[in-house]
């Protein structure tokens, strides 16, 4: 390898440690990378300005390296930026993977109104028809207020047919849209859900799950499927009580959990594992989403415990759990630069960005925090192991 690499090609990276490993920070492309210690040297090298030939020595020095092996590790690492094809991508906003694409239509006047709360938000929705709001208004019914014209900062929405589905609108302005009449009030739910999420003034929202035991909070984050709510459901049946479901609030410089009663969904493949924990469920109605699933929800305090509506809850374990019928039960000790990274790739920043100065902070954070890694497949055994993590 011959040549400087370019300064702007790294001008805005930035190196973060935890502990002995490092993750390396693209503000710019919103992508966090985990290092070992080897492409810790070498990045650390490259950003200093060191020409590639002499981070190969170095890495040939430290750490034993085969020159011609060095030499092809600094290259590796060169390409991979140039063309980067990284596990750890900064999350898109919700609304990118959640809304769907709603098409342009006036809305009609209302014909009902009903005024709900959520986190700091409230929200009067104005219905275009008795019909709508018999269907949508029985899933809001938990966060309905009296409806009351002299609540500051409430949000209008309306929500109204639009040919052949339900669209709604703030002003004249479609945020969100479904095909059919029986997805609406799934999808009116999340809808609100993310606009209290961007209202909150929280810092980021992540994809995971929160429950609190005696003042402390876990996290259980991971991807859709991983088992999240219905282990959250599980912990809740053992005197956890819910702080979130799906997407959790984390604000102030503390990193604190807000709580968000949005209520517990409950897929249909799951409802028989918990049945002996929550013998309502089966008499719960079954609403359909947008993406084609049947679900159940558990209601606030009616259904499942949760924490009061102004809980602010500090972190004590991030614990990342993943379903699968054949994997064997086990808590394992997660890597806090392991953990991060992972944490990151679900959350989407509410005000600010992932950025050298917050990323230090979350660092800070989670080197306070016990991470864990929860492959399952019983949810009798991950519950009790969580338990017992918690008490």
């Amino acid at each position: 390898m011959r040549g400087e690499p370019k300064p702007a090609t790294f001008a805005e990276l930035s190196l973060h440690y935890i502990g002995d490993e490092a993750l390396l920070l693209d503000s710019t492309r919103h992508r966090l990378y985990g290092l070992n210690s080897c492409a810790a040297l070498i990045w650390r090298g490259l950003k200093s300005g060191i020409s590639p030939d002499a981070v190969a020595l170095l890495l040939n020095e430290q750490f034993d390296v085969p020159m011609k092996t060095a030499a092809s590790h600094v290259a590796a690492v060169l390409m991979q930026y140039d063309a980067p094809a990284l596990d750890h991508e900064g999350s898109r906003p919700a609304s990118a993977d959640r809304r769907p694409q709603p098409r342009p239509s006036r809305r009609s006047e209302a014909c009902a109104v009903g005024t709900y709360s959520l986190v700091d938000s409230c929200f009067r929705l104005h219905y275009g028809s008795a019909r709508l709001f018999d269907e949508i208004h029985p899933l809001l019914r938990h966060r309905a207020i009296a409806d009351n014209e002299s609540v500051p900062n409430i949000i209008d929405v309306a929500v109204a047919s639009d040919d052949g589905g339900v669209a709604v609108f703030i002003g004249q302005e479609p945020i969100a849209s479904c095909r059919a009449l029986e997805q609406a009030a799934a999808m009116v739910r999340a809808c609100l859900t993310e606009l209290a999420v961007m209202h909150s003034g929280a810092l980021c929202a992540l994809h995971a799950g929160a429950l609190c035991r005696q003042g402390r909070a876990l996290l259980l984050p991971g991807d859709a499927g991983f088992g999240k709510s219905t282990l959250s459901a599980g912990l809740a049946a053992r005197g956890f009580a819910m702080l979130s479901d799906d997407t959790t609030l984390i604000s102030g410089r503390s990193r604190v959990v807000r709580c968000l009663p949005a209520g517990l969904c409950i897929k249909r493949g799951a409802c028989t594992v918990l049945q002996r924990h929550y013998p309502q469920l089966p008499s719960l109605r079954e609403w359909r989403r947008p993406d084609g699933k049947l679900v159940r929800y558990l209601t606030p305090e009616r259904d499942v415990p949760w924490a009061p509506g102004d809980a602010a809850v500090a972190v004590h374990w991030i614990v990342f759990p993943h379903y699968g019928p054949d994997r064997p039960t086990a808590l394992r000790p997660l890597a806090r630069h392991e953990a991060l990274p992972r944490l990151l790739r679900g959350t989407y920043f509410v005000s600010g960005t992932l950025d050298k100065h917050n990323l230090e902070r979350f660092i800070a954070w989670i080197e306070r925090i016990d991470c864990f890694d929860l492959p399952l497949s019983s949810l009798d055994e991950a519950a009790e192991l969580i338990d017992g993590l918690c008490q």
